[in-house]
């Protein structure tokens, strides 16, 4: 895998009208080898994306238990963090 896992993503989207000028498609319109590992890399990211982020919910909610408030940057970090990663 190359270390630039969102190089097809980003060429795909940049070149969408026509994939073929992307360097992520070849000429008869298929895949290259290293952009079906990149978008397989991407996917492998959800589960470990959906783990962390139940975490850091578990987490900011044992803190607030505690009595940490909003007052506190770490929680308005975490809440920040738990927004941007629902794309909210």
């Amino acid at each position: 895998m190359t270390n630039d896992i969102f190089r097809t993503v980003r060429e795909l989207l940049e070149n969408s009208d026509c994939v073929l000028m992307g360097n992520a498609v070849n000429t008869e319109g298929k895949l290259y080898d290293d952009s079906v590992e990149n978008l397989t890399a991407i996917l492998a990211v959800q589960d470990s994306h959906s783990e962390m982020l139940a975490a850091l919910k578990s987490l900011l909610a044992d803190c607030e238990a505690h009595g940490l408030t909003d007052n506190d940057a770490h929680l308005r970090e975490a809440r920040a963090a738990i927004t941007k990663a629902k794309g909210n």
